[in-house]
Protein backbone atom coordinates (compact mmCIF):
# COMPACT_ATOMS: atom_id res chain seq x y z
CA UNK A 1 0.00 0.00 0.00
CA UNK A 2 1.17 3.69 -0.29
CA UNK A 3 0.78 4.41 3.26
CA UNK A 4 2.07 7.71 2.55
CA UNK A 5 -0.64 8.96 0.34
CA UNK A 6 -3.42 7.69 2.67
CA UNK A 7 -2.01 9.22 5.93
CA UNK A 8 -1.94 12.79 3.64
CA UNK A 9 -5.22 12.28 2.52
CA UNK A 10 -6.54 11.63 6.28
CA UNK A 11 -4.86 14.25 7.05
CA UNK A 12 -6.30 16.91 4.67
CA UNK A 13 -9.83 15.35 4.90
CA UNK A 14 -9.90 14.42 8.43
CA UNK A 15 -11.16 10.92 7.97
CA UNK A 16 -10.58 8.29 10.49
CA UNK A 17 -9.02 5.18 9.92
CA UNK A 18 -10.13 2.30 11.73
CA UNK A 19 -8.68 -1.65 11.70
CA UNK A 20 -11.45 -3.96 11.30
CA UNK A 21 -9.66 -7.56 12.06
CA UNK A 22 -6.68 -7.74 10.19
CA UNK A 23 -8.17 -5.46 7.49
CA UNK A 24 -7.56 -1.95 6.87
CA UNK A 25 -10.02 0.12 6.79
CA UNK A 26 -10.34 4.31 6.19
CA UNK A 27 -14.02 5.67 7.01
CA UNK A 28 -14.53 7.66 4.06
CA UNK A 29 -17.91 9.43 5.18
CA UNK A 30 -20.39 9.45 8.21
CA UNK A 31 -23.29 11.79 8.86
CA UNK A 32 -22.30 12.97 12.63
CA UNK A 33 -22.33 16.88 11.86
CA UNK A 34 -23.99 18.95 9.04
CA UNK A 35 -20.65 19.19 7.14
CA UNK A 36 -20.68 15.47 6.85
CA UNK A 37 -23.98 16.28 5.05
CA UNK A 38 -22.64 19.26 2.87
CA UNK A 39 -20.11 16.75 1.49
CA UNK A 40 -22.51 15.08 -0.71
CA UNK A 41 -25.43 16.28 -3.84
CA UNK A 42 -28.14 14.57 -4.53
CA UNK A 43 -30.13 14.86 -7.92
CA UNK A 44 -33.74 14.17 -9.24
CA UNK A 45 -36.63 12.86 -6.56
CA UNK A 46 -35.08 12.87 -3.85
CA UNK A 47 -34.63 14.30 0.13
CA UNK A 48 -31.68 13.49 2.19
CA UNK A 49 -31.27 14.66 5.48
CA UNK A 50 -29.44 13.80 8.88
CA UNK A 51 -31.57 11.56 11.50
CA UNK A 52 -30.24 9.95 14.37
CA UNK A 53 -30.29 6.32 13.45
CA UNK A 54 -31.20 3.05 15.62
CA UNK A 55 -28.63 1.29 17.34
CA UNK A 56 -26.13 -0.92 14.90
CA UNK A 57 -25.45 -4.54 15.67
CA UNK A 58 -23.03 -5.45 18.83
CA UNK A 59 -20.75 -7.55 15.56
CA UNK A 60 -20.88 -4.54 13.36
CA UNK A 61 -17.35 -3.01 14.77
CA UNK A 62 -16.18 0.13 14.89
CA UNK A 63 -16.93 0.69 11.64
CA UNK A 64 -21.09 -0.26 11.97
CA UNK A 65 -23.83 2.68 12.00
CA UNK A 66 -23.73 4.81 15.04
CA UNK A 67 -25.25 7.85 16.17
CA UNK A 68 -26.77 9.83 13.27
CA UNK A 69 -27.28 8.40 9.59
CA UNK A 70 -28.79 10.16 6.69
CA UNK A 71 -32.23 9.21 6.08
CA UNK A 72 -33.03 9.11 1.92
CA UNK A 73 -36.16 9.42 0.61
CA UNK A 74 -37.01 9.14 -3.13
CA UNK A 75 -39.34 7.87 -5.89
CA UNK A 76 -36.76 6.47 -7.89
CA UNK A 77 -34.39 7.92 -11.08
CA UNK A 78 -32.38 9.59 -8.48
CA UNK A 79 -28.98 9.70 -6.97
CA UNK A 80 -27.14 11.00 -3.70
CA UNK A 81 -23.18 11.53 -5.06
CA UNK A 82 -19.94 12.19 -3.08
CA UNK A 83 -18.44 15.20 -4.39
CA UNK A 84 -15.40 15.49 -6.48
CA UNK A 85 -12.15 15.39 -4.20
CA UNK A 86 -13.64 13.35 -1.32
CA UNK A 87 -12.22 10.14 -2.66
CA UNK A 88 -8.78 8.96 -2.80
CA UNK A 89 -6.60 10.04 -5.58
CA UNK A 90 -6.49 6.21 -6.61
CA UNK A 91 -9.34 4.28 -4.95
CA UNK A 92 -7.58 1.52 -6.49
CA UNK A 93 -5.41 1.15 -3.22
CA UNK A 94 -8.48 -0.06 -1.86
CA UNK A 95 -10.15 -3.42 -2.66
CA UNK A 96 -14.15 -2.60 -1.77
CA UNK A 97 -16.66 -0.38 -0.73
CA UNK A 98 -18.58 -0.72 2.40
CA UNK A 99 -21.57 0.86 3.94
CA UNK A 100 -24.67 0.41 5.95
CA UNK A 101 -28.69 0.66 5.12
CA UNK A 102 -30.99 0.40 7.27
CA UNK A 103 -34.67 -0.71 5.91
CA UNK A 104 -37.71 -0.84 7.71
CA UNK A 105 -39.28 -4.30 7.86
CA UNK A 106 -42.32 -2.97 6.28
CA UNK A 107 -40.95 -1.59 3.19
CA UNK A 108 -40.87 -2.79 -0.10
CA UNK A 109 -37.19 -3.98 -1.59
CA UNK A 110 -35.70 -1.67 -3.94
CA UNK A 111 -32.58 -1.63 -6.13
CA UNK A 112 -29.47 0.46 -6.06
CA UNK A 113 -26.43 0.85 -8.18
CA UNK A 114 -23.13 1.87 -6.84
CA UNK A 115 -21.14 3.50 -9.12
CA UNK A 116 -17.29 4.91 -9.46
CA UNK A 117 -17.23 7.14 -11.60
CA UNK A 118 -14.18 9.27 -13.92
CA UNK A 119 -13.96 12.75 -13.76
CA UNK A 120 -15.98 13.92 -16.58
CA UNK A 121 -18.71 11.56 -15.58
CA UNK A 122 -19.44 9.25 -18.21
CA UNK A 123 -17.35 6.17 -17.81
CA UNK A 124 -18.13 4.37 -14.35
CA UNK A 125 -17.63 1.20 -12.61
CA UNK A 126 -21.09 -0.08 -11.16
CA UNK A 127 -22.62 -3.08 -9.09
CA UNK A 128 -26.23 -3.60 -8.75
CA UNK A 129 -27.62 -4.38 -5.33
CA UNK A 130 -31.10 -5.30 -4.29
CA UNK A 131 -32.54 -3.63 -0.54
CA UNK A 132 -34.65 -6.37 0.71
CA UNK A 133 -33.20 -6.95 4.48
CA UNK A 134 -35.42 -5.75 7.40
CA UNK A 135 -32.89 -3.54 9.34
CA UNK A 136 -29.19 -3.19 9.20
CA UNK A 137 -27.20 -4.46 6.70
CA UNK A 138 -23.36 -3.99 5.61
CA UNK A 139 -23.29 -3.60 2.05
CA UNK A 140 -19.96 -4.46 0.75
CA UNK A 141 -18.92 -3.61 -3.12
CA UNK A 142 -15.68 -5.59 -4.50
CA UNK A 143 -13.75 -3.43 -6.91
CA UNK A 144 -12.83 -6.27 -9.12
CA UNK A 145 -16.89 -7.62 -9.46
CA UNK A 146 -17.51 -4.77 -10.77
CA UNK A 147 -19.46 -3.69 -14.17
CA UNK A 148 -18.56 -1.66 -16.62
CA UNK A 149 -20.58 1.43 -18.27
CA UNK A 150 -22.25 1.23 -21.74
CA UNK A 151 -19.54 4.00 -22.68
CA UNK A 152 -15.47 3.62 -22.63
CA UNK A 153 -14.36 1.68 -20.14
CA UNK A 154 -12.92 3.34 -16.82
CA UNK A 155 -10.25 3.38 -14.96
CA UNK A 156 -9.67 2.97 -11.61
CA UNK A 157 -6.89 6.18 -11.87
CA UNK A 158 -9.58 8.31 -12.86
CA UNK A 159 -12.03 7.80 -10.51
CA UNK A 160 -12.80 10.52 -8.56
CA UNK A 161 -16.87 10.20 -7.40
CA UNK A 162 -19.11 7.80 -5.67
CA UNK A 163 -22.81 7.67 -6.50
CA UNK A 164 -25.68 5.70 -5.12
CA UNK A 165 -28.03 5.46 -7.71
CA UNK A 166 -31.72 4.31 -7.16
CA UNK A 167 -33.73 2.51 -9.48
CA UNK A 168 -36.91 2.76 -7.98
CA UNK A 169 -38.40 4.47 -4.77
CA UNK A 170 -37.23 3.92 -1.81
CA UNK A 171 -36.81 4.99 2.19
CA UNK A 172 -33.68 4.13 3.71
CA UNK A 173 -30.76 5.51 6.17
CA UNK A 174 -27.21 4.94 5.00
CA UNK A 175 -24.15 5.18 7.53
CA UNK A 176 -20.78 4.62 7.36
CA UNK A 177 -18.93 4.32 4.03
CA UNK A 178 -16.24 3.18 4.44
CA UNK A 179 -12.88 2.09 2.01
CA UNK A 180 -11.55 -1.20 3.01
CA UNK A 181 -7.91 -3.08 1.76
CA UNK A 182 -8.19 -6.48 2.84
CA UNK A 183 -4.92 -8.58 3.57
CA UNK A 184 -2.60 -9.19 1.55
CA UNK A 185 -2.38 -5.30 1.64
CA UNK A 186 -2.02 -4.24 -1.74
CA UNK A 187 1.33 -3.68 -3.67
CA UNK A 188 1.95 -0.13 -5.64
CA UNK A 189 1.27 -2.29 -8.54
CA UNK A 190 -2.09 -4.38 -7.43
CA UNK A 191 -5.38 -3.09 -9.57
CA UNK A 192 -8.30 -4.09 -8.43
CA UNK A 193 -8.99 -6.11 -11.90
CA UNK A 194 -9.97 -9.75 -12.31
CA UNK A 195 -6.81 -11.80 -12.23
CA UNK A 196 -6.35 -15.08 -15.02
CA UNK A 197 -6.59 -17.48 -11.38
CA UNK A 198 -10.22 -15.14 -10.92
CA UNK A 199 -11.46 -16.15 -14.19
CA UNK A 200 -10.35 -19.71 -14.13
CA UNK A 201 -12.18 -20.35 -10.98
CA UNK A 202 -15.12 -18.30 -12.77
CA UNK A 203 -14.87 -20.89 -15.68
CA UNK A 204 -13.69 -24.25 -14.16
CA UNK A 205 -15.06 -24.09 -10.54
CA UNK A 206 -12.97 -26.42 -7.84
CA UNK A 207 -11.14 -27.63 -10.89
CA UNK A 208 -9.38 -24.62 -11.25
CA UNK A 209 -6.82 -25.85 -8.98
CA UNK A 210 -5.89 -28.76 -10.31
CA UNK A 211 -3.46 -28.34 -12.58
CA UNK A 212 -3.85 -32.07 -14.51
CA UNK A 213 -7.23 -30.67 -15.46
CA UNK A 214 -6.26 -26.89 -16.04
CA UNK A 215 -3.69 -25.02 -17.68
CA UNK A 216 -2.55 -21.75 -17.39
CA UNK A 217 -0.20 -20.21 -19.16
CA UNK A 218 0.88 -17.38 -18.68
CA UNK A 219 3.63 -14.80 -20.42
CA UNK A 220 4.12 -11.65 -22.08
CA UNK A 221 1.20 -10.49 -20.65
CA UNK A 222 -0.94 -13.28 -22.09
CA UNK A 223 -3.04 -15.88 -20.71
CA UNK A 224 -4.41 -19.01 -22.09
CA UNK A 225 -7.18 -20.94 -19.68
CA UNK A 226 -7.97 -24.37 -20.75
CA UNK A 227 -9.30 -27.59 -20.01
CA UNK A 228 -8.96 -29.09 -23.45
CA UNK A 229 -6.70 -31.76 -23.51
CA UNK A 230 -5.84 -31.77 -27.02
CA UNK A 231 -6.02 -27.58 -26.96
CA UNK A 232 -1.64 -26.67 -27.16
CA UNK A 233 -1.63 -23.90 -24.99
CA UNK A 234 1.81 -22.99 -25.36
CA UNK A 235 1.37 -22.88 -29.13
CA UNK A 236 -1.82 -20.73 -29.05
CA UNK A 237 -0.58 -18.58 -26.46
CA UNK A 238 2.69 -17.52 -29.03
CA UNK A 239 0.12 -17.30 -31.45
CA UNK A 240 -1.67 -14.99 -29.01
CA UNK A 241 1.53 -12.88 -28.86
CA UNK A 242 2.15 -12.48 -32.74
CA UNK A 243 -1.01 -11.01 -32.81
CA UNK A 244 -0.58 -8.78 -30.28
CA UNK A 245 2.48 -7.46 -32.11
CA UNK A 246 0.75 -6.64 -35.29
CA UNK A 247 -2.02 -4.78 -33.51
CA UNK A 248 0.45 -2.94 -31.40
CA UNK A 249 2.36 -2.16 -34.68
CA UNK A 250 -0.78 -0.96 -36.69
CA UNK A 251 -2.16 0.67 -33.10
CA UNK A 252 1.05 2.54 -31.96
CA UNK A 253 -1.10 5.42 -30.31
CA UNK A 254 -2.55 2.13 -27.68
CA UNK A 255 -2.20 2.01 -23.98
CA UNK A 256 -0.61 -0.72 -22.62
CA UNK A 257 -3.14 -2.52 -21.67
CA UNK A 258 -5.10 -2.04 -18.13
CA UNK A 259 -6.48 -5.63 -17.66
CA UNK A 260 -4.95 -9.02 -18.32
CA UNK A 261 -5.64 -10.18 -21.21
CA UNK A 262 -7.42 -13.80 -21.26
CA UNK A 263 -8.48 -16.44 -23.87
CA UNK A 264 -10.72 -19.10 -22.15
CA UNK A 265 -10.96 -22.29 -24.25
CA UNK A 266 -13.60 -25.06 -22.93
CA UNK A 267 -13.63 -28.35 -23.48
CA UNK A 268 -17.16 -28.75 -23.39
CA UNK A 269 -19.49 -26.10 -25.75
CA UNK A 270 -22.33 -26.35 -22.79
CA UNK A 271 -19.93 -24.87 -20.57
CA UNK A 272 -18.63 -22.23 -22.75
CA UNK A 273 -22.17 -20.87 -23.49
CA UNK A 274 -23.14 -20.89 -19.48
CA UNK A 275 -19.67 -18.62 -18.58
CA UNK A 276 -21.57 -15.39 -18.94
CA UNK A 277 -24.31 -16.12 -16.47
CA UNK A 278 -21.54 -17.68 -13.99
CA UNK A 279 -19.91 -14.53 -14.74
CA UNK A 280 -22.92 -12.61 -14.19
CA UNK A 281 -24.11 -14.18 -10.84
CA UNK A 282 -20.53 -12.89 -9.72
CA UNK A 283 -20.50 -8.96 -11.37
CA UNK A 284 -23.95 -9.38 -9.56
CA UNK A 285 -25.92 -9.10 -12.85
CA UNK A 286 -28.12 -11.26 -15.14
CA UNK A 287 -26.56 -12.91 -18.00
CA UNK A 288 -28.19 -15.24 -20.61
CA UNK A 289 -26.21 -17.88 -22.26
CA UNK A 290 -23.96 -16.96 -25.46
CA UNK A 291 -24.97 -18.51 -29.02
CA UNK A 292 -22.13 -17.15 -30.89
CA UNK A 293 -19.25 -19.06 -31.52
CA UNK A 294 -16.82 -17.29 -29.41
CA UNK A 295 -17.32 -14.43 -27.01
CA UNK A 296 -15.85 -11.85 -25.20
CA UNK A 297 -17.60 -9.84 -21.74
CA UNK A 298 -15.97 -7.94 -19.57
CA UNK A 299 -12.81 -8.00 -21.19
CA UNK A 300 -12.14 -11.66 -21.36
CA UNK A 301 -11.72 -13.71 -24.58
CA UNK A 302 -14.12 -17.13 -24.46
CA UNK A 303 -14.92 -20.01 -27.14
CA UNK A 304 -14.51 -23.63 -26.61
CA UNK A 305 -12.49 -26.66 -28.65
CA UNK A 306 -13.53 -27.87 -31.89
CA UNK A 307 -11.33 -30.49 -33.06
CA UNK A 308 -12.38 -30.06 -36.67
CA UNK A 309 -10.12 -26.80 -36.31
CA UNK A 310 -7.70 -26.93 -33.65
CA UNK A 311 -5.30 -24.86 -31.64
CA UNK A 312 -5.28 -21.87 -33.38
CA UNK A 313 -9.32 -22.20 -34.47
CA UNK A 314 -9.40 -18.24 -36.10
CA UNK A 315 -12.08 -17.47 -33.62
CA UNK A 316 -9.68 -17.88 -30.93
CA UNK A 317 -7.93 -15.05 -32.50
CA UNK A 318 -11.22 -12.63 -33.18
CA UNK A 319 -12.53 -12.90 -29.75
CA UNK A 320 -8.82 -12.13 -28.47
CA UNK A 321 -8.41 -8.63 -30.28
CA UNK A 322 -12.12 -7.82 -28.74
CA UNK A 323 -10.06 -8.31 -25.02
CA UNK A 324 -7.17 -6.95 -26.54
CA UNK A 325 -8.53 -3.44 -27.85
CA UNK A 326 -10.85 -3.69 -24.50
CA UNK A 327 -7.67 -3.01 -22.75
CA UNK A 328 -5.59 -0.83 -24.77
CA UNK A 329 -8.34 1.36 -26.01
CA UNK A 330 -10.60 1.41 -23.31
CA UNK A 331 -13.60 0.34 -25.79
CA UNK A 332 -16.17 -2.11 -24.52
CA UNK A 333 -16.92 -5.10 -27.45
CA UNK A 334 -20.61 -3.92 -28.12
CA UNK A 335 -20.44 -5.50 -31.75
CA UNK A 336 -20.59 -2.43 -33.64
CA UNK A 337 -18.41 -1.82 -36.92
CA UNK A 338 -14.95 -0.76 -34.91
CA UNK A 339 -14.47 -4.01 -32.40
CA UNK A 340 -16.31 -5.96 -34.70
CA UNK A 341 -14.37 -4.93 -38.08
CA UNK A 342 -10.57 -4.66 -36.61
CA UNK A 343 -11.45 -8.08 -34.92
CA UNK A 344 -12.33 -9.60 -38.36
CA UNK A 345 -9.60 -7.68 -40.22
CA UNK A 346 -6.96 -9.53 -38.35
CA UNK A 347 -8.89 -12.95 -37.65
CA UNK A 348 -8.30 -12.71 -41.70
CA UNK A 349 -4.60 -11.27 -41.81
CA UNK A 350 -3.71 -14.69 -39.44
CA UNK A 351 -6.35 -16.74 -41.25
CA UNK A 352 -6.77 -16.02 -44.59
CA UNK A 353 -10.09 -16.78 -45.95
CA UNK A 354 -9.65 -18.69 -49.48
CA UNK A 355 -13.15 -16.60 -51.02
CA UNK A 356 -12.98 -13.41 -49.41
CA UNK A 357 -11.87 -11.74 -52.46
CA UNK A 358 -15.49 -13.17 -53.61
CA UNK A 359 -17.59 -12.35 -51.34
CA UNK A 360 -16.25 -8.87 -50.82
CA UNK A 361 -16.47 -7.96 -54.85
CA UNK A 362 -20.45 -9.77 -55.26
CA UNK A 363 -21.54 -8.26 -51.98
CA UNK A 364 -20.17 -5.07 -53.03
CA UNK A 365 -21.80 -4.77 -56.35
CA UNK A 366 -25.29 -5.80 -54.33
CA UNK A 367 -24.79 -3.20 -51.60
CA UNK A 368 -26.64 -0.45 -51.56
CA UNK A 369 -25.95 3.31 -51.52
CA UNK A 370 -26.30 3.67 -47.63
CA UNK A 371 -24.62 0.05 -47.21
CA UNK A 372 -21.28 2.03 -45.26
CA UNK A 373 -23.64 4.52 -43.39
CA UNK A 374 -25.98 1.59 -41.70
CA UNK A 375 -22.86 -0.47 -40.95
CA UNK A 376 -21.22 2.50 -39.33
CA UNK A 377 -24.16 3.32 -37.22
CA UNK A 378 -22.50 2.81 -33.80
CA UNK A 379 -24.99 0.24 -33.50
CA UNK A 380 -24.82 -3.10 -33.27
CA UNK A 381 -24.13 -5.41 -36.74
CA UNK A 382 -24.94 -8.53 -38.08
CA UNK A 383 -22.70 -11.50 -39.35
CA UNK A 384 -23.26 -11.19 -42.85
CA UNK A 385 -22.10 -6.91 -42.22
CA UNK A 386 -18.68 -8.34 -40.71
CA UNK A 387 -17.42 -7.90 -43.97
CA UNK A 388 -18.32 -3.89 -44.45
CA UNK A 389 -17.04 -3.55 -41.26
CA UNK A 390 -13.42 -5.80 -42.04
CA UNK A 391 -12.71 -3.59 -45.23
CA UNK A 392 -13.47 -0.23 -43.42
CA UNK A 393 -11.13 -0.99 -40.59
CA UNK A 394 -8.75 -2.11 -43.11
CA UNK A 395 -8.31 0.99 -44.94
CA UNK A 396 -8.42 3.14 -41.85
CA UNK A 397 -5.12 0.74 -41.01
CA UNK A 398 -3.33 0.92 -44.42
CA UNK A 399 -4.35 4.32 -46.28
CA UNK A 400 -2.02 6.65 -44.91
CA UNK A 401 -3.82 9.59 -44.55
CA UNK A 402 -6.32 7.99 -42.66
CA UNK A 403 -4.15 6.16 -40.15
CA UNK A 404 -2.35 9.07 -39.41
CA UNK A 405 -6.28 10.39 -37.90
CA UNK A 406 -6.93 7.23 -36.09
CA UNK A 407 -5.70 8.66 -32.77
CA UNK A 408 -7.93 11.64 -33.06
CA UNK A 409 -11.03 9.33 -34.00
CA UNK A 410 -10.11 6.65 -31.21
CA UNK A 411 -9.71 9.54 -28.88
CA UNK A 412 -13.21 10.86 -30.32
CA UNK A 413 -15.18 7.41 -29.70
CA UNK A 414 -13.61 7.27 -26.45
CA UNK A 415 -15.02 10.68 -25.35
CA UNK A 416 -18.62 10.31 -26.05
CA UNK A 417 -18.50 6.00 -26.49
CA UNK A 418 -19.91 5.83 -29.25
CA UNK A 419 -18.67 4.50 -32.90
CA UNK A 420 -21.59 6.16 -35.08
CA UNK A 421 -19.67 7.54 -38.22
CA UNK A 422 -21.21 10.86 -38.90
CA UNK A 423 -19.93 12.52 -35.55
CA UNK A 424 -16.50 11.09 -36.64
CA UNK A 425 -16.43 12.49 -40.07
CA UNK A 426 -15.10 16.08 -39.30
CA UNK A 427 -12.05 13.82 -37.42
CA UNK A 428 -11.48 12.01 -40.51
CA UNK A 429 -11.81 14.92 -42.93
CA UNK A 430 -14.22 13.24 -45.42
CA UNK A 431 -17.78 13.56 -46.28
CA UNK A 432 -19.99 10.56 -45.92
CA UNK A 433 -20.16 10.84 -49.77
CA UNK A 434 -16.09 10.75 -49.94
CA UNK A 435 -15.65 8.17 -47.41
CA UNK A 436 -18.23 5.91 -48.99
CA UNK A 437 -15.90 6.93 -52.37
CA UNK A 438 -13.30 6.01 -50.71
CA UNK A 439 -13.96 2.74 -49.22
CA UNK A 440 -15.84 1.36 -52.73
CA UNK A 441 -12.41 2.13 -54.42
CA UNK A 442 -10.28 0.35 -51.94
CA UNK A 443 -12.26 -2.70 -51.79
CA UNK A 444 -12.07 -2.70 -55.34
CA UNK A 445 -8.38 -1.98 -55.69
CA UNK A 446 -7.70 -5.17 -52.90
CA UNK A 447 -10.15 -7.26 -53.11
CA UNK A 448 -10.67 -7.09 -57.25
CA UNK A 449 -9.48 -9.92 -59.18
Amino acid sequence: MRHFRRHMLLAGLGLLALAVGHARADLLADFDTGADLQRWSAQGRITVQRTEGPPGPQEAGPNGPAGSAARIDTAGNSGLFIKAGQLPPDPSDFDSLRFWVHRDPEAAPSTIEVRFYEADGTAWFWRKVVLDQPGWTEVMVPFKWTRWSSTRIPRWEKVDRLGIYFRDAADILVDSFSLADDPPPNGPDDKPVLTATDVAAVAFGAAAADPDRVRIVTADGITVLTDASACDADTLRAHLAKVAAAVKADLPFADPPANPLVLVVFAAEDRYRQFPVALGERLGAGAAPTKAAGYTVQGIATSFWDPRQGTLRPVFTHEFVHALLSATLHLDNTSEWLQEGLAAHYQLRFHPQANIRAVVTESLDAAAADTLAKVCSGSRIPLDRYWVAATVCRMLLEDPALAAKLPTVVAAVQKTGSTAIEPLLPALGLSQDELDAKWRAFCRQHYGS
